[in-house]
């Protein structure tokens, strides 16, 4: 087995990766960089304060640092962040942005978020099991058992696929092992990585659908190993096989967490912790351009004609509105031709539900998909376009896991979809100028669709029961965040934009910084989160 420096380099920096949540700055670095700030003067100014903009501003002012977040909206938190609607009764319904679940409590999540400040504070609420899923062959429910829960899931399931199964589920194993192993041990002969490595070696410049193929030729149940593709924004054709053997691997480990209180808590604490240790978080004020002094950023502008200056400027924004904020010019070609090689990820649709009754004892499980078609790459294809009889639903019941979360009497509902923003082009015009007749009516058809769909299939009665229903689209997504298409991953995880490709949190602009999905690792909370540290690290090397 040949080594490639490719293929060697992309393992080495997704380790680097790993190895950065257990990273922490010497005290006498921290305090080398606060003696040189001078009075009343920011460290640190970060646009936007979505969790990858908060955590990283957590973590320098935990550290000595003084930043400054300057929020477009009237609350923190981007994504991680919730509303409230009532219905004619007078019942007041919290609607959940994005979060369904999330690994807070492995043992790099818990590290990460102990380090903002925040670990503590977040009340979490376990879900029973790890996934719920409903396709043509019925439902199938993983218990947080981890990767043997599943294999024995994925038999009971297809007992005809015994063998196969048990060698990816083997190869998956060794995969998980050769990490632990690797960041143990590291290595000290790189020509010998092949040989010592050899799954992780196999699996680097692959996707999870040419990992699969590898064992296992059903194509029922590879969709089933890759049920949970939404979450990363791409079918396994397209999706980097690393993106998902690790992170799946520890959510069924450590199962999965909804924060009390709504993912707006997680994003409040947050922005407590920067404000108490001496930062400041600035809301409805939105940046429009960032200076540079000898150039190097230097600060920002805000749209209402205020300076404020810094030594360096972290991003919290969508890389592409980022570096639409510096002067024209600035990027290097060859930069600025890389960006325009990477794609925005996916959107979503979301229905939010307000119902009079309590859906906990009609529906057992907190959470749930139901996939249309049994093939991923159907589905993809069908977000994409507007297929919508064609794509998957995401669904929760918050109440299952948050007694009290709805009004008495009554129940709280989501259902949620991945969507392009091609569907949508065709209102946008209209949208912005504020007429959005025919806009709300397509909204309205496809949350029918989709409410029939999870009445038929896992929630009988349902319509008949909702008082309140609001709906998003990838307009809306793109209103309250500036991301590009509404994107809610950043830029697409392929293979191609992933770890040693993927885009660094480091800009060619002196003292700019990217910390969002947009940059690395990549999307979701955790990846936000990750991203978070990973630019405090280089910042605080950089201004050490």
């Amino acid at each position: 087995m040949s080594i490639t420096r490719r293929k060697f380099l992309e393992i080495m920096t997704f380790l680097a990766g790993s190895a950065v949540i257990g990273w922490a700055p010497a005290p006498a670095l921290a305090k080398a960089i606060a003696k040189k700030r001078k009075p009343r003067a920011y460290d640190a100014i970060v646009i936007g304060a979505g969790l990858g903009g908060l955590g990283c501003a957590a973590l320098m002012a935990r550290n000595g640092l003084k930043p400054l977040v300057i929020e477009q909206h009237t609350i923190p938190g981007g994504y991680a962040t919730s509303f409230e609607r009532d219905d004619d009764a007078g019942n007041t319904f919290k609607c959940e942005v994005s979060l369904h679940s999330t690994v807070a409590r492995s043992p790099s999540s818990r590290k990460l978020l102990t380090e903002m400040g925040i670990y503590d504070r977040l009340d979490l609420v376990d879900h029973k099991q790890a996934w719920s899923r409903v396709d043509s062959q019925g439902i199938v429910d993983l218990p947080n058992a981890g990767l043997a829960g599943l294999e024995a899931e994925l038999v009971r399931r297809f007992p005809g696929e015994k063998e196969p199964i048990a060698k990816f589920m083997a190869f998956w194993r060794q995969f998980t092992q050769e990490l632990d192993a690797l960041e143990t041990k590291g290595i000290t002969d790189k020509a010998q990585f092949p040989k010592i490595y050899p799954i992780l070696w196999s699996v680097a410049g692959s996707t999870l659908g040419q990992v699969m193929d590898r064992f296992i030729a059903n194509p029922k149940l590879k969709a089933l190993i890759g049920m949970t593709w939404g979450y990363y924004g791409l079918p396994p054709s397209k999706l980097a096989a690393f993106y998902y053997l690790e992170p799946m691997a520890d959510y069924l480990t450590h199962g999965g967490q909804y924060v009390r209180g709504t993912s707006q808590a997680m994003s409040n604490a947050l922005a407590d912790v920067i404000t108490k240790a001496g930062g400041k978080v600035l809301l409805g004020e939105q940046v429009t351009r960032i200076e540079l002094k000898n150039g190097r950023a230097s600060g920002v502008r805000t749209a209402s004609g205020k300076r404020f200056s810094a030594r360096v400027v972290v991003s919290n924004a969508a890389a592409p509105v980022t570096f639409g904020m510096l002067p024209k010019g600035t990027l290097p070609e060859k930069y600025t031709a890389r960006l325009s090689g990477f794609t925005p990820s996916l959107s979503s649709v979301i229905v939010w539900l307000g119902v009079k009754g309590d859906l906990t004892t009609i529906q057992p499980r907190a959470e749930f998909s139901i996939d249309l078609q049994d093939d991923p790459e159907i589905t993809y294809a069908a977000s994409m376009t507007g297929d919508w009889e064609k794509v998957g639903l995401g669904c929760m019941i918050y109440d299952h896991l948050v007694p009290g979360f709805s009004p008495k009497g009554t129940n709280t509902m989501a259902i949620m979809c991945l969507s392009g923003m091609e569907p949508w082009k065709k209102y946008e015009k209209d949208y912005a100028a504020g007429s959005k007749h025919a806009y709300n009516q397509e909204k309205d058809r496809i949350a029918d669709l989709f409410i029939k769909t999870v009445e038929q299939k896992m929630v009988p009665g349902l319509s008949g029961m909702i008082t309140m229903r609001e709906v998003s689209s990838p307009l809306t997504n793109r209103r309250f965040t500036g991301n590009p298409a509404g994107a809610i991953y950043g830029y697409d995880q392929t293979v191609g934009n992933s770890f040693l490709t993927r885009l660094d949190n480091r800009t060619p602009v002196k003292g700019l910084y990217l910390s969002s999905a947009w940059g690395n690792p990549g999307g979701g909370f955790g990846g936000a989160l990750a991203a978070a540290k990973f630019t405090f690290k280089a910042l605080m090397e950089d201004l050490g």
